[in-house]
């Protein structure tokens, strides 16, 4: 056995998305892993019987092939796939034969979903605005069509861009052509196309009603709105025509027909805690089923283990009588069932334990196959049968009232596992087990904290400690695993991480709490929860503790750095410095910080939660990772800090990760990664200074 590397990122099998066949027999799932001689990451489908006693890969050709969806009949997949055109729909037959293409859009094509009949397969295409959809001639060959796809690609990069969005660029993504993504329906027999729907803004997840009349969408008219932050509901017909308001209201997002097509159900916000509602069919008043349930709807783990990320829709059982959602939850995340009919019914957690689950599909009866990670699992899949799945009501939790630290079992017990990834690597690894604690902080509020333990730990022995912060701030640390961390304890770090206000999974009032307060009561949730671990566990060396954080994590790195030196190095990653520039160069600043500081976004405002405005006070060592190509968090953030402290003669490193956006983390160039990992390792580890202990020896000597 030995402990984990940063090479193991090579070695990472990362499963996602497994999708039940309506007949409940099949489940198809991605599976992604890195090819180490491209440095790039390989996704394929494959196949398991839902009993867990076959499986095999169904695609070999592409790197990517991604969002399997089921034919109505259960024997054929659609799927999305760059073999050749670009990103085209193709189809497999379980009946066998190879993949057949069956799309040629110039542009490309995403978020599909078959009609009722098994005969038309729906779509979003990005369109030119007043144009209509692109296809390649019949004559164009796949080279032919990747050379001008390299070609425009090469313009586009090289040539002047014109805007007149508020929102004109998205991270990975970057700079957005003047495209609007609409709806197309495809017959999967000829391949021909209809244009849907021809209207001046994005429409995204497209929703078919099972009487096959209409689809329904989400959309927002307002161009200087986020739609990353979701929209409106609309529904159109079929054979095209005037769209239709169903909702203006919340913010909605994941949107599903029920199959009896008298319902939609949502989920909106108006902030940040999402809520799931039911709406009739043509509109009117939406319901929320979620008015009793306390936690937050959709998966919002912290981790690096997830290559491809998805959120479901909320998935319906065939009688229509409930609806199955993913929710967040204290470190977990859970599949919840709420009732459309009985009013009086609570929402119960059906799948659980101490786990995080990212995604769920649902045969509409007995059989569900989830995809989730564990502290010592990076993810697997597996398939569940309701009939053996517990009943448990999650009840409303005061922000003073302690957390259970007891484990929480796996339920239901009963689950049959459909793949094998990352099996092989776990066998050869020792992997550092987490413990949860819950402390009072400020206001009396619990927070819940952990501690994972050094790799090789000696009783009596004082290790140094990684003090971490996770990103959002409205996202959470939990059961899941977390390669980063996992490379600090086999280095013979303890890491100490928690959940401050701010958090989601606590309770709309706990997420709500930080909002016009960054660098408050969050600041000392997290200081206060390093002290409860150093008086709790004794192999915590209190005097010896570094600090990283990504995102709001590198926010409150750089807060820290400035209102505190009780660290001996910080690692501030894909921070945020100044938010009056962050309020312009970000691709979601103008919608984020009018929520984030309540409206209060004046200059004054921005520059009090600045670290930059207290840059005169750092004196801990600091190293400034940040993404070259990062549109969320730009790379002017760091460079700002970095001059600032450079000039007045701080210790400062300033180390920039190329062709890399926000998220490299999860999804970054594969050796990028690596090298980030051993970059913060370094630098923290070069400056860890001797324990009391270690110099005592010295004097003596």
């Amino acid at each position: 056995m030995r402990t984990v590397t940063a090479a193991d990122i090579y070695k990472f099998q990362w499963p996602s998305k497994p999708t039940i066949s309506p007949d409940g027999q099949h489940v198809v799932y991605e599976k992604t892993v890195v090819r180490k001689k491209t440095d790039d990451y390989e996704t394929q489908l494959w196949l398991s019987d839902a009993q867990g006693q076959t499986r095999r890969v169904l695609t070999s050709t592409g790197t990517r092939n991604i969002s399997p969806v089921w034919s109505p009949d259960s024997r054929t997949i659609a799927f999305l796939s760059n073999r050749a055109f670009g990103t085209q729909l193709w189809l497999l037959s379980l009946d066998g034969g190879e993949a057949r293409q069956v799309s040629r859009f110039c542009q490309g094509i995403s978020s599909i979903s078959w009609a009722p009949d098994g005969k038309t397969i729906y779509g979003i295409v990005p369109v030119a605005q007043g144009a209509t959809v692109e296809v390649y001639d019949a004559e164009v060959t796949a080279k032919e069509a990747n050379e001008r796809i390299d070609q425009e690609n090469r313009q586009w990069v090289n040539g002047p861009k014109r805007f007149d969005r508020l929102y004109y660029k998205l991270d990975a993504a970057g700079l957005q052509k003047a495209l609007v993504r609409q709806i197309v329906a495809i017959d999967t027999e000829t391949g021909l196309h209809t244009q849907i729907t021809d209207g001046p803004f994005d429409i995204s997840e497209p929703t078919v009603s099972p009487t096959g009349q209409h689809i329904a969408f989400v959309a927002n008219p307002n161009q200087n709105e986020q739609q990353a932050f979701g929209g409106q509901i609309y529904r159109v017909a079929i054979d095209g025509g005037d769209v239709e308001l169903l909702y203006k209201g919340l913010r909605v997002s994941y949107l599903s027909y029920s199959p009896d097509a008298k319902k939609l159900a949502f989920v909106a916000s108006n902030i940040d805690h999402k809520e799931m509602f039911v709406l009739p069919a043509g509109g009117g008043a939406p319901v929320c089923l979620s008015n009793d349930f306390p936690d937050t709807l959709t998966d919002l783990a912290f981790t690096d283990m997830r290559s491809l990320r998805y959120t479901p829709v909320p998935k319906w059982s065939d009688d229509s009588r409930y609806v199955f959602a993913l929710s967040t939850r204290q470190g977990k995340n859970e599949i919840v069932r709420f009732s459309t009919e009985d009013r009086n019914s609570p929402a119960v957690t059906v799948i659980g334990g101490e786990r995080t689950i990212f995604h769920f599909s649902y045969d509409g009866k007995e059989t569900v196959a989830i995809a989730y990670s564990t502290v010592q699992h990076p993810g697997k899949i597996a398939s569940v049968k309701l009939s053996q799945a517990a009943e448990v009501v999650r009840k409303l939790r005061s922000p003073k009232e302690e957390f259970s630290t007891e484990y929480e079992a796996i339920f239901p017990e009963i689950e049959v596992r459909l793949d094998d990834c990352n099996d092989e690597l776990l066998a050869e690894l020792t992997v550092s087990l987490p413990e949860a604690f819950s402390y009072t902080s400020e206001d009396g509020w619990q927070i819940q904290g952990f501690v994972l333990k050094p790799a090789n730990l000696k009783p009596g022995e004082k290790y140094p400690v990684l003090l971490d912060i996770h990103g959002g701030p409205h996202s959470m640390f939990g059961y899941t695993f977390f390669h980063q961390m996992q490379l600090f304890a086999a280095n013979g770090y303890a890491v100490v991480y928690t959940n401050p206000r701010g958090s989601s999974g606590f309770g709309a009032e706990f997420t709500h709490s930080v909002h016009g307060d960054y660098g408050g009561k969050d600041m000392a949730d997290i200081l206060n929860g390093l002290d409860e671990a150093a008086k709790r566990y004794d192999f915590i060396d209190r005097e010896r503790v570094a600090i990283n954080g990504l995102s709001y994590g590198g926010f409150m790195v750089n807060w820290l750095v400035t209102h505190t030196d009780q660290f001996f190095a910080a690692v501030s990653e894909g921070c945020i410095s100044n938010w009056i520039s962050m309020y312009g160069t970000s691709d979601i600043g103008p919608d984020f910080l009018d929520m984030e500081f309540l409206g209060m976004t004046d200059l004054e405002t921005l520059w009090k939660f600045s670290p930059l405005a207290y840059v005169q006070n750092v004196k801990t060592p600091l190293l400034l990772l940040h993404s070259d190509d990062d549109l969320r968090c730009p790379l002017e953030q760091a460079e700002q800090f970095y001059t600032h402290l450079k000039k007045q003669g701080g210790e400062v490193e300033l180390l920039r990760i190329p062709h890399s956006s926000h998220g490299v983390l999860q999804n970054g160039i594969p050796s990028l990664r690596q090298a980030r990992l051993e970059a913060m390792f370094e630098f923290i580890n070069a400056r860890l200074p001797v324990s009391k202990e270690q110099a005592s020896l010295a004097n003596e000597k």
